[in-house]
């Protein structure tokens, strides 16, 4: 197989590679959020920033690998996990718990869903084609 068709087969929508990127990206948020408060990397940005970009990146990039749940069902389904790393961080040291951590975990995951199902698709559908 040519190399021009080779890689953007490893890009496909529900392929093998996004999808392993998704999980290493779920890892990545699980082990963060559970992490003792100074032993978590710091961005320099709020918190609340961080959640977003976190969970937009994280949610989009299982909604290109995984294509059968729909926007509703990743952005609860990710709102609901955040909302347990939440919870947990009341037991862990260095930690703190916020509704507002929730809420912006929550709109990262819907803005993810929705930009990787409404925009990021439908381009690389296109892509597809043309290659």
């Amino acid at each position: 197989m040519p190399p021009e068709r080779w890689f953007p087969s490893m890009l496909r929508p529900g392929g093998a590679g996004p999808k392993v990127l998704a999980i290493v990206f779920c890892l990545v948020i699980t082990v963060l959020s559970l992490l003792p408060g100074q032993e978590r990397p710091h961005t320099g940005f709020s918190g609340n920033i961080e959640h977003v970009v976190a969970y937009a990146g994280t949610v989009g990039v299982t909604a290109y690998a995984f294509l059968s749940p729909g926007v509703a069902v990743l952005t609860l389904g990710f709102s609901a996990a955040s909302a347990v790393f939440e919870i947990c961080q009341l037991f862990i040291p260095g930690r703190s718990s916020g509704l507002d951590n929730w809420i912006a975990s929550t709109l990262g995951a819907l803005v993810g869903a929705t930009a990787a199902r409404h925009l990021l698709l439908p381009l690389v559908a296109r892509w597809i084609r043309r290659a």
